[in-house]
């Protein structure tokens, strides 16, 4: 698929891996609604070739009408990148404290915690789905163009989680798994999906990992041992809407990094 000229959808806009794809995409001639949650500093983004809109993508109804403010700006999308995620590292259970530092008893996780982290990963990254792919239903596959292309942001701890990212890696392991059911179910209509799975970046998500965590994942990236550019993650966007033959892939972009345990934790 082309860039120039399509109405396109980015998640998580305002910043990190998701500002640097809005900015890759409106540079090559998109049309690009930006989507963020109210208060994002959205507005900052407006111009000719960017629509701020405020919706929270873990909200059915936000998410729609979001949808139609863009197909009513620039016509339907045709391609869709979903940002959008949160980190929120939390234990099973945290070990109550008591005078002079000993331990007391064990206190479950509240499961709110792990009910945010699946609502906006992965029912944040389904809800734009079903909208975006319902509109293009009447395209169709074979050898033909391409109706519609979809790129969603899964994560390396999709596959090796650290302690305390039991949540986070199963939503990010959802999301890396959803992917080739959904390449061959919107087969027939001629939209293509492909995650990507990013290692440790510069971008939002990583200023929430501990200090001592961030050190030792960028000792372990072989090479280049340096955090990801949002930019990186942007091209890797942009090749994947331009290559037809990228379908139903989970593609890694982490400098051959493997997540270990931090070796002290505090």
């Amino acid at each position: 698929m082309e860039i120039e000229g399509q109405t396109a959808v980015v998640t998580g806009a305002a910043s990190g891996l998701g500002r640097a794809v809005v900015h890759a995409l409106s540079t090559r001639g998109a049309s690009v609604g930006a989507i963020d949650l109210p208060g994002a500093m959205l507005e900052a983004m407006a111009d000719a070739q960017v629509l701020p809109v405020a919706a929270d993508v873990a909200d059915g109804p936000a998410m729609e009408a979001a949808f139609q403010t863009i197909s009513d700006w620039r016509g339907r999308p045709r391609i869709l990148v979903n940002c959008a995620g949160i980190l929120a590292p939390a234990r099973v259970f945290r070990i109550e404290k008591r005078a002079h530092g000993t331990a007391g008893r064990a206190i479950p996780r509240a499961l709110d915690d792990l009910r945010r982290v699946i609502e906006v990963n992965l029912i944040g990254t389904f809800n734009p789905i079903r909208l975006f792919a319902a509109a293009l239903a009447d395209g169709t596959g074979g050898d033909g163009p391409d109706t519609g292309v979809i790129v969603n942001t899964a994560s390396v701890a999709a596959f090796e989680g650290l302690s305390a990212q039991a949540g986070y890696g199963a939503s990010k392991a959802g999301v890396a798994a959803m992917t080739l059911p959904l390449a061959r179910e919107l087969a027939r209509y001629g939209i293509r999906v492909v995650s990507v799975a990013p290692g440790a970046f510069d971008a939002g998500v990583f200023g929430n990992v501990p200090a001592h965590t961030q050190a030792q994942l960028i000792r372990d990236v072989p090479f280049p041992h340096r955090l990801g550019r949002p930019e990186e993650f942007a091209r890797l966007v942009v090749e994947i809407i331009g290559n037809q033959m990228l379908n139903g892939a989970v593609l890694r972009i982490d400098g051959a990094v493997r997540m270990r345990e931090p070796a002290v934790t505090p």
